[in-house]
């Protein structure tokens, strides 16, 4: 399964590091950036490059930063007109991590998707000091 991380700036390349820190160097996993002057069409073309680059034949999970972002709302367009693709928005490090480590173990795009929002939602809590 192959995975795209789309986010504002550098979010996306920077939070692939991190997990690779974790999990060591992950195939099929491509970034894409969107820097202030970026247009949309911009936008579009670094989509279509990763779709094609990943292949859908075995499906791609697209993770974005924001709802209603240009990222998500691009990727949403390609969910709606490109079979085979998941979009989840507001990922977190627990997510991608859960997202990398379950890929290859589950095959369904909706089966992970809810594992990957189930570990986003456990990864975010409050320190305590009680």
């Amino acid at each position: 399964m192959g995975i795209i991380i789309a986010a504002h700036g550098t979010m996306a390349p920077a939070a692939l590091e991190l997990v690779s820190m974790f999990l060591g160097e992950q195939e099929r996993v491509r970034c894409i950036d969107f820097q202030p002057g970026d247009s949309l069409d911009v936008l579009g073309e670094r989509f279509q490059a990763a779709i094609q680059d990943l292949g859908r034949e075995e499906g791609i999970m697209i993770l974005t930063d924001l709802k209603g972002g240009s990222p998500c709302n691009v990727a949403s367009l390609y969910q709606k007109t490109t079979e085979g693709i998941q979009v989840l928005h507001g990922f977190n490090i627990p997510m991608l991590l859960e997202i990398l480590e379950l890929r290859e173990h589950r095959g369904d795009l909706k089966e992970l998707a809810e594992a990957a929002l189930h570990a986003g939602a456990q990864g975010m809590d409050k320190i305590t000091t009680d």
